[in-house]
C-alpha cells in the first residue's frame, strides 16, 4: 500500500521559493551582458586619458608645460567619461527593461546607482590602462580582450561559463569577487534576489573600493610618465 501510494499522482513535496523572484537564466544572461557593457566603457576613459598624457598627444604635452596637476587632469578625464558611459549604459538598462522585458525586481528604481557605481569603477580601471604605454589601437584591444575574458567567470557565455563562474564562487571566493565585472553582475543581481540592501550597499562599497584604487594607480602612473617625459 506504501509503495502503491507513491506510485500514484499525490503530490508529497511542496515547492517553495526561497527568493522573492523566481530565479530566471535569461536575467542571468541579462545581467551578465550588463556588467560586459559597462567593462566595455573602459575604451572611453582609455582613449581619453591617453589625448592628456605628453608623449601621446600635443595636448598632453601643453598640459604638462602648464602644470596643472596630475590628479585634476585625472579627476576631470574620468568624470568626463564617466558621465558619458553612464548615460550610454542607463539607455541599454532601461532597453532592457522596457523592450526585452527584464526584470529588475522591486527595488528597480536603484538599477540608476548600480549603472552609476559599476560605470565609476570601468572608467577608473579604463583610465589605468590608458597609461600604458605602447598599446596598439589606443589600448582598444586590449579592453576587449579584458571585457571579454573577464566575462566569461560572470557566466554570459552559456552554461558552460555559467558552471565555471558557481565553480570560482563557491571554491574560490576571493578570486571571484576581485573580478571588477563579477562586482558590477552582482551588484544588479542583489538588487533582484536579495530581500534586504545590505548585499547591494555591500556591492557599492566593493565598486568604489576598486574605483579609488584604480585612481590612485592610474595617478602615480601619470606621476611616472611625467617625471620620464622632463
Amino acid at each position: 500500500s506504501i509503495v502503491a501510494a507513491f506510485r500514484s499522482d499525490a503530490g508529497r513535496t511542496v515547492p517553495l521559493q526561497a527568493t522573492t523572484t523566481a530565479p530566471d537564466s535569461k536575467v542571468r544572461y541579462y545581467f551578465a551582458l550588463l556588467g560586459m557593457v559597462a567593462g566595455m566603457g573602459m575604451m572611453l576613459s582609455a582613449h581619453a586619458i591617453r589625448n592628456v598624457l605628453p608623449r601621446c598627444s600635443e595636448v598632453g604635452a601643453r598640459v604638462m608645460v602648464a602644470g596643472v596637476p596630475r590628479w585634476r587632469i585625472l579627476a576631470a578625464t574620468i568624470v568626463g567619461s564617466w558621465l558619458c558611459e553612464f548615460a550610454v549604459m542607463l539607455a541599454v538598462a532601461a532597453f532592457m527593461r522596457l523592450v526585452c522585458g527584464v526584470n529588475f525586481g522591486s527595488n528597480a528604481p536603484l538599477v540608476a546607482l548600480a549603472v552609476l557605481m559599476s560605470t565609476l569603477t570601468a572608467c577608473a580601471l579604463g583610465s589605468l590602462i590608458g597609461t600604458i604605454g605602447g598599446l596598439s589601437g589606443g589600448g582598444t584591444p586590449l579592453v576587449s580582450a579584458i571585457s571579454c575574458g573577464l566575462s566569461f567567470f560572470t557566466g554570459l557565455y552559456g552554461s558552460a561559463s555559467q558552471q565555471v563562474s558557481d565553480g570560482f564562487e563557491a571554491h574560490m571566493p576571493l578570486l571571484a569577487h576581485a573580478n571588477p565585472l563579477w562586482q558590477m553582475t552582482h551588484c544588479f543581481f542583489s538588487l533582484l534576489y536579495y530581500d534586504a540592501l545590505e548585499p547591494f550597499a555591500m556591492s557599492c562599497l566593493v565598486l568604489l573600493g576598486m574605483a579609488v584604487a584604480f585612481f590612485v594607480l592610474a595617478l602615480l602612473r601619470m606621476r611616472r610618465i611625467a617625471r620620464v617625459k622632463l
